[in-house]
């Protein structure tokens, strides 16, 4: 419960800070609909009774109009409250926590180390923080705090009367409401900790769900007929799931049933001892009518709303416990470092790496030296550590053991300000924004997005300046198909986004991982030596385990098993006859081309822009 009340003087002063006026709002709606029930009773009693007393000719109807008046408002007025405050403070109230607690999590993503997106226990606690505190929230503010509160003065009220009537009718009334809360508690809260077990099938299901409606796999899917047999998983996997929840529900349902249904007996008991007082002569025919409606109708369920803030809290509470530790995923290194080195060589020193959660080391003592301005090209089959050299590099992930570092200077020395600005990465799987052409470019240096000539260079220098111009709007043209007004571009071109986006902020250091995986051998040899101009005077890593790039680079670094193999340029590597002279004759072929093929390829950009 501590956290809870932590969790509330959060978000009520987030509330309390743009808003007071909802918070005076909910906490006026809140005592006035608990003291509506006590009233109720009051006016009720009074109703009746006095309604006799006109009809026998003991009281006059002037003396007696006043209570159909407060029975009417009585009616009406608790309809009115739950208006306001479900359809007016709840949703207001949403809107400010989600764009507050979004805002909080979308920094602390910005800022956490990148490892913990790829760990599952991590990336268990950045989804059920991120996706379940917005709802925790509602419930706490404002639906918890006005129905518990207002069940809590409605209780308190009514007990009030439950007391003028007989003392001794509290504990009939109160023990068996003690004794239902206290074992629904203790359920309810083993069923939420239950439900977190389910977090990794939910997962499965849900992910593959994902994909079966997304359009960036309806393609495949209806290309392969393979839909039927895909949703027959999903099916398979969501049954799973339902089958443990199920079994451990029923296995508990002795306890639920008997937990939820003490008070339901206690009703008719209580009813029965109150009839026994009206036969007696001791209760009048409105108090009888009345208390026996509260008693049948709601006494126990505003009682039970109060004891729903702690019957029902367990859920939140493990959701705060969750938002927690989101909080506590580390940072990256702040660095010491304020400044840009003056020189851009990269040197990694005996680096062994496996990632989190793993027994394989990736890289194996992995040593080499690219120095300032020199063009090196990494090669290597797939899986021999090559793009996790590039995670490492860009301080995705820090090394197990050894070095790295740039311009002299260890890489845990930068702080991310100064990282971004060293780098310009250009990826295999690079990012598809449904943006404008202007920010799709521009977000490789968000400084210098409002400033046109710098975006305008980046695209001239990427050759994306060609197809950007060609479009009525320019810039300005709305980029994919999430957007009735989008374009969509074909493969190359978004490839020719990527690379722009690279020499936005004129970095210093151009890292290429396989950018051109989607292009055909020759194209990408064109692209290649298009890089030669482009990454003048800079230092560059060119990845890949195809060679078109191997020629235009100054030296080669051949690794395999994690460590490197072979170094040297690429007339020394071919004499010598080992893993890069191999895999240069089996690929040789891929880059021969006809005379009139390699004329027509000549155009580079424009091919490429095509493709």
């Amino acid at each position: 419960m501590k956290r809870i009340f932590k969790a509330y003087r959060d978000l009520i002063g987030i509330i309390f800070r743009e808003s007071p006026w909802l918070v005076a709002l909910t906490l006026g709606c809140t005592v006035l609909s608990g003291l509506l029930v006590p009233a109720g009773i009051y006016v009720n009693t009074n109703v009746l009774d006095g309604g006799l007393a006109v009809a026998r000719g003991q009281m006059a109807f002037g003396d007696y109009w006043i209570f159909l008046v407060l029975f009417v408002i009585a009616a009406i007025l608790p309809e009115i409250l739950d208006q306001i405050v479900y359809v007016y403070v709840e949703p207001r109230s949403l809107l400010i926590l989600r764009t507050a607690y979004r805002a909080r999590m979308l920094r602390k993503l910005k800022t956490m180390k990148y490892e913990h997106f790829e760990a599952e226990a991590s990336a268990e606690i950045i989804d059920k923080a991120y996706n379940r505190v917005e709802s925790a929230a509602r419930h706490l503010w404002p639906m918890y705090v006005y129905a518990r509160f207002a069940g809590l003065i409605a209780g308190v009220g009514t007990l009030i009367y439950v007391f003028r009537i007989r003392w001794w009718l509290l504990l009939t009334v109160l023990l068996p409401f003690l004794l239902e809360t206290y074992v629904s508690a203790r359920n309810n809260f083993n069923i939420y900790n239950e439900l977190e077990t389910y977090w990794k099938k939910e997962r499965k299901y849900g992910i593959l769900g994902n994909y079966l409606r997304s359009r960036n796999y309806t393609k495949e899917l209806k290309a392969y007929g393979n839909a039927d047999y895909l949703i027959d998983v999903y099916k398979t996997r969501l049954g799973e799931r339902n089958r443990d929840y199920e079994r451990y529900y029923f296995r508990n349902l002795r306890k639920i049933l008997l937990g939820g249904n003490i008070t339901k007996f206690a009703t008719i008991l209580n009813v029965i001892l109150l009839l026994v007082l009206f036969t007696q002569g001791q209760l009048t025919v409105g108090l009888f009518i009345a208390m026996t409606n509260v008693m049948f109708g709601n006494l126990y369920d505003h009682l039970n709303l109060f004891a729903g803030f702690f019957k029902w809290s367990g859920m939140h509470v493990n959701t705060y416990e969750y938002y927690d530790k989101f909080f506590a995923l580390s940072d990256e290194p702040e660095g010491t470092a304020d400044v840009l080195p003056d020189t851009f060589d990269i040197e990694f020193r005996d680096v062994w790496f496996r990632y989190p959660g793993t027994e394989k080391d990736i890289l194996k003592g992995l040593s080499f030296r690219v120095k300032n301005g020199e063009k090196a090209s990494i090669v290597g089959e797939n899986g021999e550590g090559k793009s996790t050299m590039i995670k490492l590099l860009l301080g995705l992930f820090t090394p197990d053991r050894g070095e790295i570092l740039v311009g002299g200077r260890d890489l845990a020395e930068y702080p991310l300000s100064l990282r971004t600005k060293l780098f310009g990465p250009v990826f295999q799987d690079f990012s598809r924004y449904s943006i404008t052409i202007r920010e799709n470019i521009g977000v490789g240096d968000i400084d210098s997005l409002d400033q046109e000539e710098k975006i305008r260079e980046a695209a001239r220098k990427g050759k994306a300046d060609g197809f950007a111009e060609s479009y009525e709007k320019g810039y300005d043209t709305l980029l994919g198909r999430d957007f009735k007004e989008g374009v969509d571009l074909s493969g190359g071109q978004w490839q020719r986004i990527a690379i722009s986006r690279a020499f936005m902020g004129d970095k210093p250091i151009l890292l290429l991982d396989e950018p051109t995986s989607q292009l055909d051998p020759l194209a990408e040899a064109d692209l290649y030596h298009e890089f030669a101009h482009m990454v003048e005077n800079k230092t560059a890593l060119f990845i890949t385990h195809r060679l078109g790039s191997t020629m235009i680079t100054d030296r080669i670094f051949v690794i395999r098993d994690g460590r490197i193999a072979e170094t040297g340029t690429h007339e020394e590597l071919m004499e010598t006859g080992g893993i890069y002279a191999t895999m240069f004759q089996a690929q040789k072929q891929w880059y021969r081309q006809e005379p009139d093929v390699k004329s027509a390829a000549s155009g580079g950009g424009q091919a490429m822009s095509s493709v």
